[in-house]
């Protein structure tokens, strides 16, 4: 359990050790993707047993269901955004903040391609394969998708409290969560994380227009 606990706790302990310590985007990455890319394949080495197969399947229901659901994630985090974005966003305050955290100059470019290529990625392969296979073996599927889902959301509770004030910061995790629950029910019913990944690079892309089009 201490083990599990571990696994499930440290990708939040990373981000805020490089965004709260160090307070730099690029240690962060560092950190956390390091994290999430070495410790599943780390812990399957370390058991020494054969690592279960990547559910991936490239079908058209697993494209489709991605594709709609990214879109309609993407579409909601922008229109939202959008509409509340002078009660809810301070945008000097957030250039500032990002600026702290060294998000900006020439290295913008790189670290946007990261959030919306390769962290739906990393993220879906820890949370929805690797925590999800581990959990679901021994607390079934549903508490896996629901426990995989509350910690996929602590970290982003570190970053939303220093864009929004309280109780806007404890709200916009909400919707975090309930992606971790949507993808992690994609998981079960179309058996691959195929769909997950789709849509949460479109959710990630959606997220990078609002930088693009309204804090830069």
């Amino acid at each position: 359990m201490i083990k599990q606990g571990l696994l499930l706790i440290m990708p939040t302990v990373f981000i805020y050790i490089g965004l709260s310590v160090f307070q730099n985007i690029l240690i962060t990455f560092l950190l956390f993707y390091g994290w999430l890319l070495f410790i599943p394949l780390f812990v399957a080495s370390w058991k020494r047993t054969k690592s279960s197969s990547l559910q991936l399947a490239f079908s058209k229901k697993n494209i489709l269901v991605g594709i709609i659901s990214g879109l309609i994630c993407l579409i909601s985090i922008y229109g939202f955004v959008i509409v509340f974005q002078s009660s809810l966003i301070d945008i000097k305050q957030l250039q500032q903040l990002l600026e702290r955290w060294d998000f900006s100059g020439t290295k913008v470019i790189i670290l946007v391609l990261v959030l919306a290529l390769i962290n739906p990625i990393l993220e879906e392969l820890y949370w929805r394969e690797f925590m999800y296979g581990r959990i679901s073996l021994k607390l079934g599927n549903v508490l896996a998708v629901v426990i995989t889902a509350i910690f996929y959301s602590m970290y982003h509770l570190i970053v939303v409290q220093e864009i929004f004030s309280f109780p806007f910061n404890v709200l916009a995790v909400i919707p975090v969560f309930l992606a971790g629950i949507m993808w992690g029910i994609f998981r079960i019913k179309l058996g691959s994380i195929t769909a997950p990944i789709i849509s949460h690079c479109l959710a990630d892309i959606g997220i990078m227009l609002v930088y693009w089009n309204i804090i830069l």
